[in-house]
């Protein structure tokens, strides 16, 4: 019974802090942007890693761009994600997918303070040999 009240005060803390930093507001431009750990190249490499193309968009010949908006909380995870640019075909999901299994950031700072910050990513799907449509 105790172990069942400590996993639940734990549960309630962790429910707290989430909603708290929930209702803390976005920002679109900071002082320090959030980084991915290792930069631009470390982000591309765990995208192409761990991005899988939709065989329903490889059967139907779909390339494009989908753009994710995200927001990196103030400890660097990632938290809300919204396709702004869909390709469809089970695209938006794979970079859900991908997006959400990301490490924790590098938060972004404004005023010297760690900030929740929204920013959209691009990720493209181009199949070998082709041109985008």
């Amino acid at each position: 019974m105790k172990k069942l009240i400590c996993i639940l005060t734990m549960t309630m803390f962790s429910v707290t802090i989430a909603f708290a930093q929930k209702n803390k507001p976005v920002f679109e431009q900071v002082d320090q942007t959030p980084e991915y750990p290792g930069g631009m190249p470390a982000m591309f490499e765990f995208i192409g890693k761990n991005l899988k193309y939709p065989k329903e968009a490889q059967k139907n010949k779909i390339q494009g761009k989908v753009m994710i908006k995200l927001i990196i909380e103030e400890d660097g995870s990632i938290s809300e994600t919204v396709i702004t640019q869909s390709l469809g075909y089970g695209c938006d999901e794979e970079v859900t997918r991908v997006v959400k299994a990301m490490p924790k950031w590098v938060p972004g700072k404004k005023d010297n303070e760690l900030v929740r910050t929204s920013m959209v990513l691009p990720i493209m799907f181009a199949l070998e040999g082709k041109s985008s449509k």
